[in-house]
């Protein structure tokens, strides 16, 4: 289980939001932002998808509802594939000591 926090980290980043783009419809040009309310909401669009996702505490972990619609179909079992990303742990190096 992943925080608030350290979801959005995931969330927050171009080049991550592009990937999941392309997965949910194989579309690997460039995103725009269209709403972000930090910890909370993001919302982005490229030319062939838009998605919305927004996170909230729940319990000891973060409850993650996603929103997707492409214009040539979505591949719904991706979705499901871009969740468990969410869920995964994300291996960090260990900085110097």
């Amino acid at each position: 289980m992943k925080s608030a926090p350290e979801l959005w980290e995931l969330l927050d980043d171009e080049p991550q939001l592009r990937h999941w783009s392309a997965r949910l419809c194989d579309d690997d040009g460039p995103v725009e932002v269209t709403a972000r309310e930090p910890g909370r909401l993001l919302a982005w669009h490229s030319d062939r998808v838009k998605v919305k996702v927004k996170l909230a505490e729940k319990g000891f972990g973060t409850q993650v509802a996603i929103a997707a619609k492409a214009q040539d179909g979505l591949k719904e079992a991706h979705l499901d594939e871009v969740l468990d990303e969410l869920a995964e742990p994300q291996r960090r190096p260990f900085s110097g000591v």
